[in-house]
């Protein structure tokens, strides 16, 4: 498996599991203002590769932005669905749950990271920016 086969199979899987805790994924053709159901887009924002020296596999790390429209115009269920959205998306978003479909046999992530989540609140739409970092074994 290609580098870049890994990364898509880190996207895919990524996108199945927010998929499961009901984000419609990357489903922009709705207005989000008159949504009940969370959008998600799943944004690569580039890489990090690790230096290499010697014999050993290479570990790179690809940087993600999870935006997720939703909304509520009243602040106080706002404010418990954002935390309920992120600490879901922390939960679920794990190293075993990556290492399925495509990356079952291989296993090639090692870490998922949490790098920062920020709110944007303009009623009635919201928007939380949740940055994570996997890293994988490069083949």
């Amino acid at each position: 498996m290609a580098n870049t086969d890994t990364v898509k199979a880190i996207t895919a899987n990524l996108s199945s599991i927010l998929a499961g805790l009901g984000f419609k994924i990357e489903d922009l053709s709705t207005d989000p203002s008159m949504s009940a159901t969370p959008v998600c887009v799943v944004l690569y924002e580039g890489e990090e590769f690790e230096y290499g020296h010697g014999q050993r596999p290479l570990y790179n790390e690809v940087k993600y932005l999870l935006k997720i429209l939703l909304n509520d115009p009243k602040p106080g269920t706002s404010r418990d669905k954002y935390a309920q959205h992120v600490h879901a998306i922390r939960d679920a978003v794990t190293v075993n749950a990556l290492n399925t479909g495509d990356l079952a046999t291989s296993r090639l992530v090692s870490l998922v990271n949490t790098t920062d989540v920020a709110i944007t609140y303009e009623p009635p739409v919201s928007t939380i920016d949740y940055r994570m970092n996997v890293r994988y074994r490069e083949v």
